[in-house]
């Protein structure tokens, strides 16, 4: 054997891969040669901020290979958990070992160890299954209708093969305002099409209210946007989508709403007052302007997409928390599951309070999140995320 220690390998670590909480994980490391006399197991733990040690006791592997081996017992939480190993010698010196091979004690690279609740179950029907995302702006036009009186401005291509206008408008602004009407009694119609190709979970883009195509920029997070139906049209997706084994998972942009929705009101369509006309406005805390109105947090600085301060009580209430919240709501409608937008720019404890309201209202839900990166080593704004 010419490694001394390989995590993907099974003689060295099992089981492989990630571990559930509470897992005994063996460890071996094989000193090949090398004059070794012990070592020893240090797993620095990151959200807790601990270390923790555990001696591999000399042993020979089942081809009567020399070795060190020791069972290392995960924690009762989940936690991302770097290790590296301590050699010792015979003439009592001692050594780094790490994922470049034998390293200074400072600049050691680790090998990563994630350790996940074991607990949480991912459903059958998402885990085993074909996902299907639709833009539903752009799948299938069951009937036509106006987007007169639509937030917006908006237009509507009256043929269905034209090209969409992606070039900027005078201002140089890509504004995303042309809609071809797709809508949800056109997915509905088509449900036939998508089971004889085994897809099992429709994964659609933004349904809610908004002023532009791609809809990321919510306007009203209890409205289907009139140009794809409406409530009941969502509904009877999801009970024919049902018949045919296939759920229904729907996009929540939590981070931000448009600055035209309902909440902001940048250009009074609503007849209430938003943030941006009135700091008396009942959403005017779920921004943050400095100074008010003209200059907000916008998401990645975008002002059509002013982000919002998930840590107000009041927009936890709406989204999360309440009977009838955002989360909720759908969920009864006969959605099976959310999948959140820029899940790594919403606070940990936001994402865990949507699934124990998920669990609560559908148990066999599922809840995905968008991360461009690993999702076990990602950082955002500065702080590693669970």
């Amino acid at each position: 054997m010419s490694i001394l220690f390989d995590p993907r390998d099974a003689r060295c670590k099992s089981p492989f891969g990630a571990v559930t909480t509470f897992a005994a994980v063996d460890f071996t490391f094989y000193p090949c040669g090398h004059a070794v006399t012990g070592c020893t197991l240090l797993a620095h733990h990151e959200f807790s901020d601990r270390w923790t040690e555990t001696e591999l006791l000399p042993t020979t592997d089942e081809d009567g290979a020399p070795a060190f081996s020791g069972t290392f017992f995960a924690p009762s939480q989940p936690e991302l958990i770097w290790y590296h190993f301590r050699l010792r010698w015979a003439d009592g010196g001692e050594s780094c070992y790490g994922k470049d091979g034998f390293q200074s004690w400072d600049k050691v690279t680790p090998w990563q160890l994630t350790v996940y609740d074991g607990r949480a179950k991912t459903p059958d029907w998402f885990s085993r299954g074909v996902t299907y995302q639709i833009f539903p702006d752009r799948f299938r036009r069951a009937k036509s209708r106006d987007v007169a009186g639509l937030v917006g401005p908006r237009t509507l291509h009256e043929n269905w093969d034209e090209l969409p206008e992606y070039r900027p408008n005078a201002e140089g602004e890509i504004t995303c305002s042309d809609f071809f009407g797709g809508d949800l009694q056109g997915i509905t119609e088509k449900l036939d099409y998508l089971a004889s190709l085994h897809v099992t979970t429709l994964y659609l883009n933004p349904i809610f209210e908004a002023a532009s195509n791609h809809r990321y920029d919510t306007a009203d997070y209890e409205t289907v946007d009139p140009l794809l139906g409406d409530e009941q049209d969502f509904r009877t997706l999801c009970t024919e989508a049902e018949k045919r084994g296939i759920r229904v998972m729907l996009d929540g942009v939590f981070n931000h709403t448009g600055a035209k929705s309902r909440y902001f009101n940048a250009d009074g369509f609503y007849p209430g007052v938003g943030a941006a006309q009135s700091t008396d406005s009942p959403y005017f805390n779920w921004f943050s302007f400095h100074p008010w109105p003209t200059d907000y947090d916008a998401w990645w600085g975008i002002m059509t997409l002013p982000a919002v301060q998930e840590n107000e009580p009041d927009y936890r209430d709406f989204i999360i928390r309440g009977q009838d919240s955002v989360v909720r709501h759908w969920l009864r409608a006969g959605a099976s599951g959310w999948r959140l937008d820029v899940a790594d720019e919403l606070p940990d404890d936001f994402i865990a309070e949507i699934r124990t309201a998920m669990e609560e209202t559908a148990p066999d839900s599922f809840l995905l999140g968008e991360v461009w990166e690993d999702a076990t080593t990602k950082v955002a704004y500065s702080q590693r995320r669970r």
